[in-house]
This record gives C-alpha cells, structure tokens and sequence, in this order.
C-alpha cells in the first residue's frame, strides 16, 4: 500500500486543531464525535470536528497528496502538537497494519526532531458535512457581538428540554434572550437581520474563536454559521414560532426613576449574599427599603426609591438583569415598575434592557 504525504506549518497545525477540536462531543456513545477529521487536497488542510449540532471547520495552507484520515485519540495528539515546530510531515499509509489494529491506517507526524506513529481511521468514518442553505449574508464584528451576547446571556434557559429558550434570537438590530423568569435585550444598527432567527448559546459562545477576524453570519432555514477564509462554525437552528418581544415588554409603567447601578447591585447583592439558598426567600421591596426575611434574622437596607406597592424579586435575578448594565460600565439606569406582580425594567435608553419578574410574596 503506497504512502501518502503532505506538510503544513507545525504552530499554524496545532492552532487550528485547537480551535476545531472545542466543538468536538466531549461525551458520546459515538466514539467518532470526539475526534477531528483531517483533509488535505494539496493547498490546504483542513480540520472538522463535530458533536451533530455544531461543526468547526479550521484550515490552514499545505502541500503535498490529497487524502484524508480521522484521529483515534486527538486529545492526546493535541497535546503532542504543543511541542513541534517549523515544517510538520504528515505520512499517511492506508488500509490495514498488523502491527497496530486491522482495518485502520497508519499515521506518522514529524517535525525533523519529535516522531509520532499512531493508528488511524478512514475519512469515510467520519460524519458528513450538511447541505446548507444559506439565504442571508451579514458582515459581523465577532468581538462585538460576542461582547453584546456575554450581557444577555444570564438570560439564556439552562433546560436542553426546551431549545429554543437556550439560544439568542435576532431580531432586527435586537438580540433578545429569555428565560421564562428574565428577559435581557441588546440592539445595535450595525447588524439588523431581514427575518428574525434563533442561534443556540453554545455556537454564540465559540464566537471567541473569531478574536477580531471580520467574518460573515450566514443564516439559512436549519443551519447559521459563523465563517471567514480560515474557520467556519455552523449551528442547527431549532424549530420553533419566534418570540413576540415588544409584547412581552410592558409598555405603559406607573412609576419611573433614575438608579444608580453600582449602588442599588450592591445592596441586592449584599441580600443575596445573606440568603439561604434552599430557602429561596424573595427580597421585599417598596421603593425606601429592601428586605429579606430568613430564618437567621431579617436583613434589610435602605435603598431611598419613591414609594411602590410591595412586591418580591429574586436577589439573583435582580443581580443579572443590573450586571447587564454593570458590564458596559453604565452609572445609571431608569427602572420602570407598575403592578406588584409586573415585571420590573431596567433601561438606559440606549441599546440595553432588561426585565425581571416578580415573585409572588405570601401573605401573612
């Protein structure tokens, strides 16, 4: 059986490896999902792993044969691959070695200095790339969007059993995450999407990947993906009715006024940091004061806010809906409050929101 070959930069290889093998199934039955494809068609190499929802493609120059081969244990070669350098030879025999397992091909990767002999797999193992069908094309900021999604990602469902609560939706100049208990919105004009869509948090979060690449979102029917020249990320999109969030957000507010956002998450985190979890007691507020009620003693701070009708609130999620603006380093917000039992708004009258709903407090 002949020997295939092919060569590429050793520091660009294990970057690129790197970067594909985070989208790679860290637990499967499949034992393949865990494991990074290698293809070389004599300019290029290029590098995808999957876990079925998502896909990285990483690719880099090479020289050399066209063939193509799947690791056993990419784990440990990608600790290998830390420790070579300059020009690194891939030596690839095909088809069955009897002195390592049958059916499989045989791998040598070589710097000059460090050898590894290792057995392989066949491309044809590995699972095949999915048809897309893109519609839409934007240019995106990778930085910047991941920075507006690390604001509202506390807001992002933490169930797999309903998925389209774990994803962000775009719509129009907005990214809008929504939890069933919180609601946490971005906009900004220099992405606005022709039809709303969702993408899931774990591909939003690989946008760090990008660094400050430019790249284009693509967004198709059942697959979005994330690409420029060099790496290419595709997500599923999951099937569901789009959220209808100018209805969610109340529009008409019985009391509003400016808050310091340093110093109102300060004294709700101090309360948060005095409850007891398993008694998940909600805060009191009524605008002066803010109390919480355990069974070690009654906590309370003066907040000196006009006076509202009682009503509760989760600390943590009070905290979460404030860190949005905390992290953007806003001085104030204005909150919006009417009914006891309506959600509360926070706003800066820019390009952030959030909602947090209340907690019905027992009457005594």
């Amino acid at each position: 059986m002949s020997t295939l070959h092919a060569s590429v930069d050793a520091r660009q290889f294990h970057e690129a490896l790197s970067r594909a093998h985070r989208i790679a199934a860290k637990r499967s039955s499949i034992p393949i999902l865990g494991e990074a494809l290698v293809s070389f068609d004599g300019i290029r190499c290029t590098i995808t792993c999957t876990n079925l929802d998502q896909w990285c493609l990483a690719t880099l120059s090479a020289v050399g044969d066209s063939f193509s081969f799947a690791f056993t244990k990419t784990k440990s070669i990608l600790s290998a691959c830390r420790y070579y350098s300059g020009n690194l030879e891939f030596s690839y025999t095909p088809g069955p070695d009897k002195k390592l397992y049958e059916k499989t091909g045989t791998l040598v990767i070589s710097d000059g200095a460090r050898n590894l002999r290792c057995r392989v797999e066949g491309g044809s193992c590995f699972p095949e790339f999915p048809e897309t069908d893109y519609q839409d094309r934007y240019p995106i900021n990778a930085e910047k969007l991941l920075e507006r999604f690390n604001r509202v990602k506390y807001a992002v469902y933490s169930d797999s059993s309903r998925p389209v609560l774990c994803c962000i939706e775009f719509l129009d100049s907005r990214i809008v995450a929504v939890d069933g208990h919180r609601l946490a919105l971005n906009s900004d004009a220099e992405l606005t999407v022709k039809t709303p869509f969702f993408i899931p948090h774990e591909a939003m979060a690989e946008l760090q990947m990008f660094k400050r690449q430019p790249c284009t979102l693509c967004v198709g029917k059942k697959y979005a993906a994330f690409e420029n020249e060099s790496l290419l990320l595709l997500t599923r999109i999951p099937e569901s009715e789009h959220w209808d969030v100018d209805e969610m957000i109340p529009k008409v507010f019985d009391t509003e006024y400016p808050v310091s956002v340093e110093q109102f998450w300060g004294e709700v985190k101090y309360l948060n940091e005095v409850a007891i979890k398993k008694e998940r007691q909600p805060i009191r507020f009524d605008g002066p004061t803010m109390e919480l009620e355990t069974s070690d003693g009654v906590y309370s701070v003066k907040v000196g806010l006009p006076p509202v009708p009682e009503r509760g609130f989760n600390p943590k999620y009070l905290l979460d809906g404030l860190g949005q603006f905390k992290a953007k380093k806003a001085d104030t917000v204005t909150m919006k409050v009417s009914h006891p039992l309506s959600p509360v708004v926070f706003t800066d009258g820019e390009d952030d929101l959030a909602m947090v709903l209340p907690v019905r407090l027992k009457v005594a």
